[in-house]
């Protein structure tokens, strides 16, 4: 059985648009997002790792558009990063599928604990925790423990916020802030302080939460916001609160890009 779930903005009728999505996904053999990164990066969030998920990228960029609109406007449409599939190869794809030619991939995720209490979504591409207001300071403390220990020292930051992604994410807002690409396989997490005041010589706005570690954020503001996977998932938080970071989270079974296996 194949559970398919569909941008609501596609032109495909389709009995489960994504905006409807409330409870997990469980009893089928087989997910199927028709949309973009967006479309299945939602239906993760319904998904534990025992049924894997492919995506069909339903409006890919077309090179020629692109070149034609250059001087009028942006014409490049969806990404795609995670999506093996198109309108061109999808039957190809569930043949090899069917055919247990393709086998789905790892993919890690991310746990968030606020105040030791476990958030019932674990991101896929990352989480950005900053005041509501973009033009206000966030404030906030974090650190890096390994195992019950503290493995680095204290950082305060006044800054506009904390960007972490996963191995699946630092291709995305991660890469375009100034962090680096990870192989998709990775299990670490990856941080960024977003545009810190007076950040000085020090390395540690920017660097990597191993496998066996979890980053501890204390939060100063009088608000807060945890975006989780973009902007539609989104959790309040207030001065106070600590937040716990981890790698340690049921992975996602996804049938990647041929690009990722080679």
């Amino acid at each position: 059985m194949c559970t398919l779930l569909t941008n609501q903005t596609s032109s495909l009728a389709l009995p489960a648009p994504k905006s409807n999505l409330s409870q997990p996904i469980r009893d089928v053999d087989l997910v199927v997002t028709i949309g973009g990164d967006g479309t299945l990066l939602q239906a993760s969030h319904f998904m534990d790792n025992s049924i894997p998920i492919l995506g069909i990228n339903s409006d890919p960029t077309k090179a020629e558009e692109v070149e034609e609109h250059s001087e009028d406007f942006d014409a490049t449409r969806s990404t795609g990063h995670l999506c093996a599939a198109t309108i061109k190869n999808f039957e190809q794809m569930l043949d090899d599928i069917l055919e247990n030619r393709a086998v789905p991939s790892e993919v890690a995720r991310m746990s968030i604990n606020v105040n030791s209490k476990q958030l019932s979504i674990f991101p896929l591409n990352d989480v950005l925790i900053a005041h509501p207001c973009p033009a206000t300071v966030s404030r906030f403390s974090f650190r890096i423990w390994r195992e019950g220990d503290q493995c680095s020292p204290l950082l305060n930051s006044r800054s506009s916020g904390l960007r972490v992604s996963t191995a699946a994410g630092s291709t995305a807002a991660m890469l375009s802030a100034g962090g680096f690409p990870m192989p998709i396989l990775s299990r670490d997490l990856q941080y960024l302080v977003r545009e810190p005041i007076s950040p000085g010589a020090n390395s540690s706005v920017h660097g990597v939460v191993k496998s066996n570690e979890s980053m501890e954020i204390k939060w100063f503001s009088e608000e807060g916001l945890i975006y989780i996977d973009g902007s539609h998932v989104v959790f309040s938080i207030q001065f106070g609160d600590m937040i716990e970071l981890s790698p340690k989270a049921p992975s996602l079974n996804v049938f990647l890009p041929s690009h990722f296996l080679s």
